[in-house]
């Protein structure tokens, strides 16, 4: 390699290196800082162009939302107050979703932290397990989400809630061609109500699946 080839080689992996920290840090000028370093940010075919332009545009508003941005571009750890302002933003009727969607978008590994800190509390919420499903989807951790979920069906006792998580369960690890209804229907075999609600999930998949095909 000639000295001229091994100096540009060395500049794209600077760059290569730069970019990789911009995706691990969740920057919140996420196409800039990647426009920045000489890369040209392209929406895929599967992007709306005006959800990201929305993402790129939003900033905080409110105190409560400056706290959340500052905990998402920080290094601080996770909080039961950050989890409860989490909750209260992304809910409340008038919530600036382009803002959290971003860092859903940018795989935040703080949001990851939240999340996680959020289940260890509260194993069987659906709005967390929601949360960690749509940031898979950026951010894949595959492991994680099946053992989220098992951990949640397993302890949830309510049947009509469980039912909820299984369907919520089927829903967020197809990405994978993981069959969760299949896995706890043999999972659950022994536990006669948790097996008729699997049971009557995959008649009702298998239903609509059949009336696709024709």
């Amino acid at each position: 390699m000639c000295d001229e080839d091994e100096a540009t080689f060395k500049a794209y992996h600077e760059r290569a290196k730069g970019l990789a920290a911009v995706f691990r840090h969740g920057s919140h000028n996420l196409i800039e800082e990647i426009e920045k370093l000489g890369f040209t940010y392209v929406a895929g075919d599967h992007e709306d162009a005006e959800e990201v332009a929305e993402e790129v545009a939003a900033r905080p508003e409110t105190d409560f939302e400056l706290r959340l941005v500052s905990y998402l571009e920080g290094e601080d750890g996770a909080s039961e107050r950050l989890l409860e302002l989490w909750r209260e933003e992304t809910q409340r009727e008038h919530s600036q979703l382009s803002l959290w969607r971003r860092y859903f978008r940018a795989g935040n590994a703080q949001l990851k932290k939240l999340i996680l800190f959020g289940l260890g509390k509260t194993p069987t919420n659906r709005d967390l397990l929601d949360n960690l499903s749509l940031l898979h989807s950026f951010l894949p951790m595959p492991k994680e989400l099946l053992y989220r979920f098992t951990l949640a069906c397993d302890l949830e006792d309510d049947h009509e809630r469980f039912r909820e998580l299984a369907q919520d369960f089927d829903a967020g690890v197809v990405s994978f061609g993981y069959d969760a209804l299949h896995a706890m229907r043999a999972r659950y075999a022994d536990n006669g109500a948790k097996k008729k609600i699997i049971d009557g999930l995959l008649f009702e998949k298998e239903k609509h699946e059949e009336d696709l095909a024709f």
